[in-house]
C-alpha cells in the first residue's frame, strides 16, 4: 500500500462566523468524531506515514479538544497547520500554538473591514488583526488567506502589501469555491483570476513576500515564477476526512470512499489507493487544451472539485484556467 503523505482533517462545522462563502456549513448536521476516534485517527496516520495534517473547519480552533489533538499529532511526529478565522487566538491560544509548531494562516478577506466584515460580520476584521497581534508578540510564524470572489478581488494588491506589513510569512489566495453557503455568483471569472493574480504578483514581488495560490495548479500560465511552488491535490498522496469521519474526494464535495468511523484510516486509505475514480483524477486522460499545455503533468487538468461543481463532469478541464476559457 502506498504511503499517506497527508492528511486535511475538517475537524468540525462549528463556527463563531456565518461567511456568506462556507463550503463547510453543509457538514452541520454530523455527528463528529470524538476525542477517543480523533486520537485513533492520528495513531493510524502516523502508522500509515503521514508527516501532515492540516485541520480546518469551520472553525478549528473552536473544537473543544483541539490542543489535545495538535499535541498527540507533533507527538506522533506529524506537523500540523490550521486555518482561523482569528478570533478563538488569545494570547494563551497564541503562546499554545507557537510552543507546538503550529503552522497558522489566518484569513482575510480584504485589505480592511469593510470588505471582510462584509463576509464574515461586523468586527471579524478587527479580531483577525488582533489574532495576527497575538501570535506576532508570541512569535509564531504565520500565514494569511483571502478567498477570492468578486466583491473583494480588486484590492488583492493591498491585501498583499497588509500581509506584508502584518508581517505574515507569505500571503495566500484562493477562488471561491460554489459550495454549501457560496453560489456561483462570487466566483471569480478565468479573466478576472487572471487581473487579481498578476496584481497580487506585482505586489508581492515589490514588498518582499511570498506569494501562494491555492487550489490553482495551473496559476503559473499566469505568473511563470510560480512554476515548481504551486501545490496539486492530484500528486500528493493525500485525503480528506469530513467531521463525520468520511473519505472524501475533496472537501468541498460530496463524494464520499469510505468511512473511518466504520472501517478504520487504514482500511479507508487502502480503498482510496485502490479506488479506480481516484486513479482516473491522479491520472486522468486530459482533454486537448490541456494535453498539448507545457503543465500538462504538473496540473493534470486543474482542479477537478471546480470542474465538477461548475460543470457536473470531474474530468472536464478546470473552468477557472484562463488557457482553457481561451483569455491567454
Amino acid at each position: 500500500m502506498e504511503k499517506l503523505r497527508s492528511l486535511v482533517w475538517l475537524v468540525t462545522a462549528k463556527c463563531n462566523l456565518s461567511c456568506t462563502h462556507c463550503y463547510a456549513q453543509r457538514f452541520s448536521g454530523q455527528h463528529e468524531l470524538g476525542t477517543g476516534e480523533a486520537l485513533a485517527l492520528l495513531t493510524e496516520a502516523a502508522s500509515l506515514g503521514a508527516g501532515w495534517l492540516g485541520l480546518v473547519g469551520g472553525e478549528p480552533l473552536l473544537r473543544p479538544d483541539i490542543r489535545q489533538i495538535m499535541e498527540k499529532s507533533r507527538d506522533l511526529g506529524i506537523s500540523v497547520g490550521t486555518v482561523t478565522n482569528g478570533a478563538p487566538v488569545t494570547p494563551d491560544m497564541a503562546r499554545f500554538l507557537t510552543e507546538h509548531r503550529i503552522s497558522i494562516s489566518v484569513s482575510l478577506d480584504g485589505a480592511g473591514p469593510e470588505s471582510h466584515d462584509r463576509r464574515r460580520g461586523r468586527g471579524s476584521f478587527e479580531r483577525a488583526i488582533a489574532a495576527i497581534r497575538h501570535l506576532r508578540e508570541a512569535g509564531a510564524s504565520y500565514k494569511t488567506a483571502m478567498a477570492l470572489g468578486q466583491d473583494n478581488y480588486s484590492e488583492v494588491a493591498e491585501y498583499v502589501a497588509l500581509a506584508h506589513k502584518l508581517g505574515a510569512q507569505a500571503a495566500c489566495v484562493i477562488p471561491v469555491m460554489p459550495s454549501g453557503r457560496a453560489d456561483g455568483g462570487n466566483v471569480l471569472t478565468p479573466a478576472q483570476f487572471a487581473e487579481a493574480l498578476q496584481k497580487a504578483a506585482r505586489k508581492a514581488e515589490s514588498a518582499g513576500i511570498e506569494l501562494q495560490p491555492w487550489c490553482t495548479p495551473f496559476a503559473p500560465l499566469v505568473v511563470p515564477s510560480l512554476e515548481g511552488s504551486v501545490g496539486n491535490c492530484r500528486l500528493s498522496r493525500s485525503m480528506d476526512i469530513d467531521p463525520g469521519g468520511n473519505a472524501l474526494l475533496c472537501d468541498v464535495l460530496d463524494i464520499a470512499i469510505s468511512s473511518v468511523r466504520e472501517d478504520g484510516l487504514a482500511a479507508v486509505w487502502e480503498k482510496y489507493c485502490e479506488s479506480e475514480l481516484v486513479r482516473k483524477l491522479e491520472d486522468p486522460t486530459p482533454p486537448e487544451v490541456c494535453a498539448t499545455c507545457r503543465l500538462a503533468q504538473a496540473c493534470r487538468g486543474g482542479c477537478f472539485a471546480r470542474a465538477y461543481l461548475m460543470s457536473g463532469d470531474l474530468y472536464a478541464a478546470d473552468p477557472l484556467c484562463p488557457r482553457v476559457a481561451g483569455v491567454l
